[in-house]
């Protein structure tokens, strides 16, 4: 039997193309507009994989013949085009940022290519944009293409991955079997609730941008991150905080947030909020439970992002296995690239789980 073969839009560092690999597949490609996440993925999965392209430029049709593949080479098509046009933590959301063009370019990828299966991933914001009328939009456009679809919002969590995620997952189907009854399992679906400790606690306590492993895995989720590497673990950074934010966060206790932090010392902003709100502001996360949702960065001041035991955020590295994205990954530019690029991506195990589905 041949390998099932994926092909990654708007990949990043690899996200969903990790998982793919986890659930045997082979990737035959990816494409990303930003050149610093594709020198990670290329490391990864080979030159020849990874190709750096702005999707609102050059034509599907373009692209994929200057990466050699042809229609008929593809199984699964892939792809989380950006969701900051669509996230309700954006107060300019809507379809008139040209970044929702990139949802239309990914449908032309299934045109040309005619893949059995096509999966897409986003934020749940997406539903609502214009009033659900985008989405649905989207949903006649792959009808159109002879693609039977259902849509799920699903936690990663569900998949063993150390955090609470909301996403949404499209689904087309060119095969027999119902998207809807593959979404559905995947929605009942229930692993081991990976803890926060479980997943960093074999990690250096002293960061540095390259270490080595003070401690054996303890736990499977530790083994599977760390399968491949020789003893150093990379990325294991984080950003520096100021005094003032270090005294805040001194007061704070695992499972605590600004609340915790004595008035003189909270953001004037924050003095103003009432008790109820920003409830993630601040945090420190909790040993023996998921993590929130990694963002773009690990700013206190956005959300739940301090070490259960230190006084100082999630390194890079602690964030990327919060992330599920494992060791042997080198993550490539700044540390705000860092950062972004292990927040922007696919939970690879919750990828694994839903591309183990199609059959």
């Amino acid at each position: 039997m041949t390998d099932r073969t994926i092909f990654d839009c708007y990949c990043g560092v690899g996200g969903i193309s990790l998982g793919a690999e986890m659930a045997g597949y082979k990737v035959i490609g990816g494409v990303d507009a930003d050149a610093v996440a594709i020198e990670s993925y290329a490391e990864v999965f080979g030159s020849l994989a990874g190709t750096c392209e702005n999707l609102l430029e050059h034509s599907a049709s373009q692209i994929l013949k200057q990466l050699g593949i042809s229609r008929g080479d593809v199984d699964v098509l892939v792809g989380g085009p950006p969701c900051q046009p669509y996230s309700v933590n954006n107060h300019q959301r809507g379809t008139a940022d040209k970044r929702c063009l990139l949802v239309m370019r990914f449908l032309e990828f299934a045109s040309v290519l005619k893949p059995r299966w096509v999966l897409m991933e986003n934020v749940p914001g997406l539903l609502s944009i214009d009033d659900g009328e985008f989405f649905a939009t989207i949903v006649r456009s792959l009808r159109a293409r002879g693609y039977k679809t259902d849509f799920q919002v699903l936690d990663a969590a569900r998949f063993g991955v150390p955090q609470h995620r909301q996403r949404l997952v499209l689904l087309g189907s060119r095969e027999k079997t119902e998207p809807a009854s593959i979404l559905k399992s995947l929605h009942a679906h229930k692993s081991h609730s990976t803890t926060v400790g479980e997943a960093i606690g074999d990690l250096p306590d002293e960061t540095a941008a390259s270490s080595r492993y003070t401690a054996p895995p303890t736990n499977s989720f530790q083994k599977t991150m760390r399968n491949g590497m020789n003893g150093t673990v990379t990325a294991h950074q984080c950003a520096k905080l100021r005094p003032v934010n270090l005294k805040r966060i001194s007061h704070v206790l695992p499972g605590g947030n600004w609340r915790d932090i004595p008035r003189r010392l909270l953001p004037a902003g924050m003095k103003r909020a009432r008790l109820s709100d920003h409830t993630t502001r601040y945090g420190r996360l909790l040993p023996d439970q998921p993590a929130f949702t990694m963002l773009t960065k690990c700013d206190p001041h956005w959300g739940c992002f301090v070490h259960p035991t230190q006084d100082r955020v999630l390194s890079v590295r602690e964030a990327a296995r919060i992330q599920s994205i494992p060791d042997r990954v080198r993550l490539h530019g700044t540390l705000t690239d860092q950062y972004r690029h292990v927040g922007n991506a696919v939970p690879p195990l919750m990828a694994k789980a839903i591309l183990e589905e199609l059959v």
